[in-house]
């Protein structure tokens, strides 16, 4: 009967629930399971299901993630990809991105995923604009490496097993990435990111704030993010018109701040915003 329930949900519904399921059930101290950078690329699912977002969106979704786990104090990076997928039932294989991406038009012919270096993990916000990996219904690719060592430096492939496939990421190179960066229409873009990534930080830190008690907020490993949990629980909301999330403030004279993320007081030593790693 769930299965059933399930079929008829919508994108969004499905969606949404991942971002619940991650809050609900996932300890937010455990390394593995890294709770925090795990919801923004589920949030930018739920958002991308909401507003019906062209499933080949990877570069912007990446570059949205980028300045989103800066916010949050934690080191991401883009990394172009070569990605095959192994379906393990048929023995079939097919190979999307390459490691030699290029512009042709204003569109990239490629595939990218973010990076992040102090965790070992992957993100493929928009694993499922394949068709193979869409039919499993499974949401975002988030992977850990299992062999990753802090320091390291990132393998060069990341396997992830998802039901009867199996995918193989291959990492280009950081200058591949850069050059693919260079480019006019990310440059044109860039305000636009970093202000869509702090407004996903921002729906974050406050699903978090709403939805876990005090003594777990202290748990979570990553203290930037806790501070800012523990700092807008309190705090009133507010959109602007642009559709920008904000907070409101007290100033030193009663007057109301309306202020964004990044400007929020915290506590003496947390960590500063991370400088997003860009050409």
């Amino acid at each position: 009967m769930a299965q059933k329930v399930a079929e008829h949900e919508d994108p969004v519904q499905r969606a949404a629930a991942r971002v619940g399921g991650v809050v609900a059930y996932r300890a937010p101290s455990d390394p593995m399971q890294v709770q925090v950078p795990t919801l923004l690329p589920l949030f930018i699912d739920v958002a991308a299901a909401e507003y019906l977002a062209p499933a080949q969106r990877c570069l912007d979704d990446c570059m949205i993630l980028l300045h989103a786990y800066a916010q949050l104090a934690i080191p991401a990076q883009v990394r172009a990809v070569e990605l095959v997928v192994i379906n393990t039932s048929t023995k079939s294989s097919v190979t999307h991105g390459s490691l030699s991406p290029q512009w042709e038009d204003d569109m990239i012919h490629g595939h990218t995923v973010v990076w992040l270096p102090t965790l070992g993990h992957l993100i493929d916000v928009t694993a499922e604009q394949f068709s193979e990996i869409a039919v499993l219904d499974a949401g975002p690719i988030i992977a850990g490496h299992t062999e990753f060592q802090p320091g390291s430096g990132a393998p060069e492939h990341i396997q992830v097993k998802r039901r009867n496939l199996l995918l193989t990421y291959t990492l280009a190179p950081m200058e591949t990435t850069a050059a693919l960066l260079d480019h006019p229409v990310p440059r044109s873009d860039a305000a636009n990111y970093r202000r869509r990534g702090v407004n996903v930080a921002s729906a974050v830190v406050t699903i978090l704030a709403s939805s876990l008690p005090k003594e777990s907020v202290q748990l979570i490993p990553h203290k930037r993010a806790a501070a800012l949990v523990e700092a807008v629980r309190d705090l009133p909301e507010h959109t602007t018109p642009t559709e920008d999330r904000r907070f409101l403030l007290l100033g030193p004279e009663g007057e109301q701040l309306v202020v964004q993320l990044d400007q929020i007081p915290l506590p003496a030593g947390t960590p500063p915003v991370a400088v997003p790693e860009l050409p």
